[in-house]
């Protein structure tokens, strides 16, 4: 799927100019966490979020710094702190340093993104313009819109056998020497060892989108017994 396909295009927007009282109360009103700045012919200059708000004057929580970093500090991020926390207009206080992504990104890359910077929104744009809005909250509802389709293939035993011990054996993260599984009308039944339960939990996910497989018998321990025995 691609960006376009999920994003919010009925945008809340502030302009540069816009009061930061305003704002803290239209993302009240809208139960929203952040907003793009526009300029007034459209184009993305800034986001201002939550974080954007988190230290200010007027409620107590401005940042107090050591006198040694007042000194010796970096006087761009005090300048920086100063304005995220006196400042009066959208433009003092919005995080100038937008990550964005394209209308045809794959919501893999859009995943990512989120993940990597640890945001929890990313502005769409078609050239410089804003053409849309995707926030962690739309991931999450475009997974409850899927359809989890899996055809209800017959595979015999044997075939259905061999395609999971490859699976397996292509994967990085769990060792199949401490387990084995047989396979009887598309039910896999599992026996032995696993590390962690994190490779519990990826194993029978492996085994159950295998097309064939109907159900899954777990019976595995989790811990590798005498590991580092002579």
């Amino acid at each position: 799927m691609k960006a376009h396909e999920i994003m919010t295009r009925d945008v809340i927007t502030v302009r540069p100019q816009t009061p930061v009282q305003d704002i803290a109360a239209l993302m009240v009103e809208k139960h929203i966490s952040g907003v793009p700045v526009l300029t007034d012919d459209g184009n993305l200059i800034g986001i201002v979020s939550e974080s954007d708000l988190l230290h200010r004057t007027e409620v107590g929580t401005e940042r107090t710094r050591k006198w040694w970093f007042r000194v010796f500090g970096d006087s761009r991020q005090l300048a920086q702190e100063f304005a995220k926390a006196h400042g009066r207009e959208a433009h003092e206080v919005m995080s100038r340093r937008v990550v964005s992504v394209g209308k045809d990104t794959e919501l893999r890359d859009v995943a990512d993104i989120l993940d990597n910077h640890r945001i929890k929104r990313v502005p769409v744009l078609e050239g410089h313009r804003l053409a849309g809005l995707i926030t962690r909250g739309d991931l999450v509802r475009a997974l409850s819109q899927a359809q989890i389709t899996k055809a209800a293939t017959k595979v015999d035993n044997a075939a259905l056998q061999k395609a999971l011990h490859d699976r397996i054996r292509a994967t990085s993260w769990i060792d199949p020497g401490y387990f084995s599984l047989t396979v009887n009308d598309g039910v896999v039944r599992l026996w032995g060892f696993v590390e962690t339960q994190e490779q519990r939990s990826g194993l029978r996910a492996l085994i159950e989108e295998t097309d064939g497989v109907t159900r899954v018998e777990d019976n595995l321990s989790v811990g590798i017994p005498f590991r580092g025995a002579v």
